[in-house]
């Protein structure tokens, strides 16, 4: 009983995760968002008992996957011409 709770639980918040991945705007926090997800999908696996899985899942994903996304986020570095087609209102009130 209690692994189907944390299984829901898990599956909730993977989903939410996942939906916050989309529609965030600023890239850093859907990254962010994209770790909390491999997280809960890593939860998921420890309640089904696939151990290995889980681990691998934190290990690739959440670690070296992410770690380049994160740079290719950074490198892209996008001016203040590039945010004021984005977000004009930001600049403005900066």
């Amino acid at each position: 009983m209690a692994e189907q709770i944390f299984f829901w639980i898990f599956g909730a918040l993977a989903l939410g995760a996942g939906i916050y991945v989309v529609a965030a705007r600023n890239p850093i926090h859907s990254a962010v968002a994209l770790v909390f997800c491999f997280f809960c999908l890593a939860g998921i696996f420890v309640v089904l008992q696939a151990h290995f899985l889980a681990a691998m899942q934190v290990l690739v994903y959440a670690g070296a996957i992410m770690v380049l996304f994160l740079f290719v986020i950074m490198m892209l570095n996008l001016g203040r011409e590039a945010l004021l087609k984005i977000r004009p209102t930001f600049i403005a009130s900066v």
